[in-house]
């Protein structure tokens, strides 16, 4: 039964029939409350029936003071005993002959909101009323707060909050509760078992305790989402065959899963446990039934099905599945950014999930990859939607993803599963690195592979019209910034300014494929990335060291500072500093000095500092008038996993120069360990005879440097195949 009236309204037509009765013209009602419950309502009905409001603070005299004409209602927010009032005025005494009077609580008024006479109404009274002074204010609030808005309440919603404290809803209550701060009288336990069968939870009628009521309950409630999504509803007993309506009806447990705040507690409670085994073992196939994100043992089973799936190499059904599986416990997002309906993001439940279709895809890409027939590396490597950087970048994100199942129970099968293909992957990635090796080697030894690709050493004169001294352009030369970060960062920037204002200068983000010089360090890459015609600038060997050279002399740090500044260039390292000018290049070597000092947590910082980067360079087009500006890097590096074993090998006698990754000399020919760079390879810039590696797992012996893991200067694309991002305004 639903109520009739808010409780102003009971209010204003209690008033009003008091004044009907009344035989004076100009009466007075007198309305005693004995809690001071009423005193916002008596107000609001007074004010809609326009009469004239007194209210007693202290004394009955304050009603008697400074008379008025017509009709009035005097209110006393207490209770009328002199024993329970401050001071000794007996206000009923005082006042009992002025004029109607009106006895009635907040409990008394809620019965008038509903029919009259209705049972139902006044057994609600009953249950509302409570000796305890605290738990009486809490039953004064709810009755407040649920009949003084738009949408009037049931009975029974009613009965719900105050046996809940709160709740309209007892099965949401005691699935996300339990059996909570309710107490456990016998009167309480009948009322929760009546609200509950009334809800249609039939399993809780034969239960007489607290712990039985709960644990009904909330096997019911898989129960029926087991049975929405497509088990069949004879395999459980009658009293847990929950009726389910239409589509688009919600079983209990995700409708509570949209509105609750302990999504993170629900996931541990209901698929921690496995609650209905027998009928989950029974099932053809658990896949039918993905979109049911409670019962432990639907889950373990699901997970035990993906992991046969990979062990037999069908990749391509693990991907699907698992991207199925992390979509129902991930939810949906709402315009606020919160999930409802699941666990969210952040889920250990949902993580494993999400782990589980990246190491299915990176299986894929692992398997799959040489199997595009090309003699083109840059674009086997390259390409935007099929390359092979895509590896990287899973492997990256692989390690950054963590172990999300070491929050799980210990009893989940990816507890013991998930670590062991994160390392089978990853010893496949090392042989990938290899392999892709061998390839480079074998296409370099059979032509010219690199002669029709954008080299950096071109960019300024490829790049002249974006770079005209009447426009403001700002450069961002992030040394080693590989091309998976260089593209994870593309992403982010057009994130960012897709958040810019409405009256913010719209800003075209692109990308272009770039080789970096060979070697590919950063002493020849930097100096590559300076002003000058594309012939000026060569690598040559110089009384048997290998250096840059624009104009015949060779670029250091300082030079190459100076051949900026000498076309208009202001050339800064600080964030804050030398901004003000038109024409800014920015240089940082974080990336590098991150990977050479092996940190730990490599993968973590790396794309934490992508992050970085895509907020300062964001704030700077946001703040500054920039007409274009361009993010380029000097070279990319190699990282190999933790348990990969590097071989350091010795300088070869006809080698007069190296570093970690390349040899160069007179003598340094086809025997040499590496690829042979020489005339023949018509790099058009390089003067000199220089072997580059390719092995992942080579690399020459040099003091001081670390390099277990971090390396660059070699002949994987990794680390020569760049990504340049330009931005232009307009």
């Amino acid at each position: 039964m639903q109520a009739k009236q808010t409780l102003p309204d009971a209010a204003k037509d209690t008033i009003r029939s008091e004044f009907d009765r009344a035989e004076s013209s100009d009466p007075i009602v007198l309305w005693w409350d004995d809690g001071s419950y009423l005193e916002d309502i008596i107000e609001q009905a007074c004010d809609e029936l326009g009469v004239h409001l007194k209210v007693a603070e202290e004394t009955p005299l304050e009603l008697r003071a400074d008379p008025v004409d017509g009709e009035q209602v005097w209110y006393v927010p207490h209770v009328k005993e002199p024993e329970d009032t401050e001071g000794d005025y007996d206000w009923f005494r005082d006042v009992e002959h002025t004029g109607g009077e009106v006895e009635m609580s907040i409990e008394d008024l809620t019965v008038h909101a509903f029919e009259r006479g209705q049972l139902d109404a006044w057994e609600l009274k009953s249950a509302t009323q409570s000796d305890d002074p605290t738990k009486r204010r809490e039953i004064a609030r709810i009755l407040h707060d649920q009949l003084t808005g738009g949408q009037l309440p049931t009975l029974e919603q009613l009965r719900t909050q105050i046996v809940t404290g709160g709740y309209t809803d007892p099965v949401a209550f005691v699935l996300e509760n339990g059996w909570g701060d309710i107490d456990d009288s016998p009167d309480t336990i009948e009322q929760m078992q009546d609200l509950l069968t009334s809800e249609g939870v039939d399993a809780v009628a034969s239960e007489d305790e607290p712990v039985g009521i709960v644990a009904a309950t909330r096997r019911w409630a898989v129960a029926e989402w087991l049975i929405h999504a497509g088990a069949d509803a004879e395999r459980f007993p009658t009293e847990f065959r929950a009726e389910t309506a239409g589509d688009h009806d919600l079983p209990e447990l995700k409708s509570l899963l949209n509105n609750t705040t302990s999504a993170s507690l629900l996931a541990d409670r209901y698929l921690g446990e496995a609650i209905w085994p027998d009928v989950v073992a029974d099932v053809d196939d658990p896949w039918d039934l993905a979109d049911c994100i409670v019962d432990g043992a639907l889950e373990r089973r699901l997970w035990e099905e993906w992991h046969a799936s990979f062990d037999a190499g069908d990749y391509e059904t693990c991907l699907g599945r698992a991207e199925e599986r992390h979509e129902a416990l991930l939810g949906s997002e709402d315009f606020r950014g919160t999930y409802r309906g699941a666990y969210g993001p952040d889920s250990p439940w949902t993580r494993t999930w999400e782990q589980a279709a990246e190491l299915a895809r990176l299986a894929h890409q692992l398997g799959t990859w040489d199997e595009r027939a090309t003699d083109d590396v840059v674009s086997l490597y390259a390409d935007r939607d099929d390359g092979t950087w895509q590896i990287d970048n899973a492997v990256l994100n692989l390690v950054v993803a963590g172990e999300p199942e070491t929050d799980l129970p210990d009893d989940h099968p990816a507890t013991a599963a998930l670590d062991d293909l994160r390392t089978q992957l990853q010893s496949e990635y090392i042989d990938y690195l290899e392999d892709l090796g061998d390839l480079v080697t074998e296409t370099v030894e059979a032509g010219a592979p690199f002669v029709d690709e954008d080299h950096s050493y071109q960019f300024f004169t490829k790049e002249s019209d974006g770079l005209e001294s009447g426009q403001t352009i700002a450069l961002f030369v992030i040394d080693a910034l590989r091309l998976d970060l260089a593209r994870r960062l593309a992403d982010e920037l057009r994130d960012y300014v897709a958040t810019l204002p409405s009256d913010a200068p719209e800003f075209a983000i692109d990308e272009d494929v770039w080789l970096g010089t060979l070697p590919s360090e950063t002493e020849f890459g930097k100096a590559a990335l300076t002003p000058g015609e594309i012939q000026m600038f060569d690598v040559s060997l110089v009384d048997g060291e290998l250096q840059p050279l624009r104009n015949n002399r060779r670029v250091t740090t300082n030079r190459r500072e100076s051949l900026l500044g000498g076309d208009g260039w202001t050339v800064t390292r600080e964030e804050d500093d030398g901004w003000q000018s038109t024409r800014v290049a920015y240089f940082k070597n974080d990336i590098d000095n991150i990977g050479e000092k092996e940190l730990s947590d490599l993968e973590a910082m790396l794309a934490r500092r992508v992050d970085s980067l895509a907020e300062f360079i964001g704030t700077k087009l946001e703040q500054g008038e920039w007409d274009q500006a361009y993010v380029l890097t000097d070279h990319g590096f190699v990282l190999l996993p933790d348990n990969a074993s590097p071989e350091k090998i010795s300088r070869p006698t006809e080698a007069s120069d190296s570093g970690r990754r390349w040899i160069a000399g007179e003598e340094v020919g086809e025997d040499s360990p590496g690829v042979l760079l020489d005339s023949s390879s018509r790099l058009g810039y390089l003067d000199a005879n220089v072997s580059v590696l390719a092995s992942p797992l080579k690399r020459f012996r040099k003091q001081g440097l670390g390099d277990a893991r971090f390396y660059h200067g070699g002949l994987l694309p990794q680390e020569f195949v760049l990504d340049f991002i330009s931005i232009t305004q307009g």
